[in-house]
């Protein structure tokens, strides 16, 4: 595949809303392919707001990194920060080859676009599957707003669109947009066996998780990920897998685990527990991953899912649904890939749950190899190097560009 040329290296300015870690998927897929663009030869930086209260910014080794505090009155404006828009012009003076937004209905967006126009600049967007059908259906009114205000004339400016998958593409196409569209995958790292943590340290955390099965899910607690369907298809589980605790690990930002609380088995309904860790980081996060014996997630809408790459990485099989881009499970037999309702979930778990440890064991070694060979950084970021190459100096396009 071919490289940047080290003697002529491109410059990208990526510009992401946020690279705190409770902040959802982009903070972490955004630092992630920055560190394997700087790897395969690309000068990388980003520009981003820092908003700490939602943890302590990923560092991003290999790249230089803009953070700007948003002040009180730029958190209720969607992160308007006319300090941020003068760091991206700065930036961009610099040498800097092309800008690549990540994300939409922000403001920074609008940054990315008036820096790129007025430095005559290509202009790549990320929309992060805010186009999906399930995301514009929500808070329909301010996207209507913003669509009119900035936003189109952001996605109308930008030269080639980026999606992590081909049903994301597909929503991308229905939106009505139609520049060029590269599909690569987001990425995660594979572990090393020094790398996962003994199980006691979650336990010792949580004592609750002693002498049980583990099914995890991991990610924000937001309605879009399909929480209350997980609770429904665990309450209808009802007595069977006593052995097992559903375990719920993520940052709460708009108050749902109320909600979710209120749908948990009452007292003295047989043993079907649910154990809420909040976010989980660091080696704390690694054991989650590593000695849980399941993995869900039950989202109504993903573009990518990289909770469900995470868990493979770690060998641990997933249970997911259609409105995720993972048939992969299927085709490569470590997981289960269902429908986004309640009654095929609970089916799907009630397979998952049922099967020993050590076939378990087995569909989660082939999804660590599925990961290794398909979604590792390095692979995604020469193809990603590939496509700036192919936008900025032309020739053929790449074969995962799509056209129409």
């Amino acid at each position: 595949m071919p490289m940047t040329n080290p003697i002529n290296p491109i410059s990208a300015l990526h510009v992401v809303p946020s690279l705190n870690p409770n902040t959802g998927g982009p903070a972490v897929s955004v630092t992630g392919m920055a560190r394997a663009l700087s790897r395969s030869g690309v000068r990388t930086i980003i520009a981003s707001l820092d908003y700490q209260e939602h943890g302590v910014s990923i560092e991003v080794g290999g790249c230089e990194t803009i953070l700007v505090t948003p002040t009180a009155s730029g958190k209720m404006l969607r992160g308007w920060s006319p300090a941020l828009a003068a760091a991206i012009s700065r930036a961009a003076s610099n040498g800097v080859d092309l800008i690549h937004n990540h994300a939409l209905w922000m403001v920074p967006g609008i940054y990315a676009r008036q820096t790129a126009n007025r430095a005559k600049l290509p202009l790549v967007i990320s929309p992060r599957g805010m186009l999906d059908p399930w995301s514009l259906r929500r808070s329909v009114v301010r996207k209507w707003v913003a669509g009119l205000l900035y936003e189109h004339r952001n996605l109308e400016s930008a030269r080639l669109l980026h999606a992590t998958s081909d049903m994301e593409a597909d929503g991308i196409r229905e939106f009505g947009l139609a520049q060029p569209i590269a599909i690569i995958p987001n990425a995660v790292d594979v572990p090393s066996a020094n790398e996962i943590p003994p199980r006691r340290l979650l336990e010792d955390r949580f004592p609750q998780l002693r002498d049980r099965r583990w099914l995890l899910f991991m990610g924000r607690i937001d309605p879009k990920k399909g929480l209350d369907m997980l609770l429904d298809a665990w309450r209808a589980l009802g007595a069977d897998f006593p052995e097992w605790e559903l375990v719920i690990a993520g940052p709460d930002l708009v108050g749902y685990r109320n909600v979710l609380e209120q749908m948990l088995p009452v007292a003295g309904s047989p043993r079907k527990t649910v154990t809420f860790t909040a976010m989980l980081e660091g080696n704390f996060k690694n054991c989650a991953l590593a000695h849980a014996d399941a993995f869900v997630l039950p989202t109504r809408s993903e573009n990518f899912g990289n909770t469900v790459a995470e868990a493979l990485a770690f060998g641990t099989p997933v249970v997911t649904t259609t409105a995720a881009p993972w048939a992969d499970l299927v085709a490569h037999d470590c997981g289960w890939w269902v429908k986004p309702e309640t009654s095929s979930i609970t089916a799907a778990l009630e397979q998952a749950l049922g099967q020993p440890a050590a076939h378990l064991k087995m569909m989660g070694i082939r999804g660590r190899r599925l990961v290794s060979e398909k979604y590792s950084w390095d692979a995604v970021g020469a193809q990603m190097a590939s496509t700036y190459q192919w936008l900025l100096r032309g020739g053929a396009a790449p074969m995962w560009v799509r056209h129409s």
